[in-house]
């Protein structure tokens, strides 16, 4: 046996978590509402929010 490890990606939750991540980017360059800081926390909150959901 192999050491690999294989990661199953489910190919719809990445793409709407793309799009979710491009649209909040989108409307804070507008606003400049959160700093880079805040932005990363957002965007790590999101992903955390899909993992759990899987």
């Amino acid at each position: 046996m192999d050491n690999e490890k294989m990661i199953y990606i489910d190919e719809k939750k990445a793409e709407r978590l793309l799009k979710k991540i491009i649209i909040m980017e989108k409307q804070n360059l507008r606003t400049k509402q959160y700093n880079d800081a805040e932005m990363v926390r957002r965007i790590k909150k999101a992903i955390e929010e899909e993992v759990e959901c899987f």
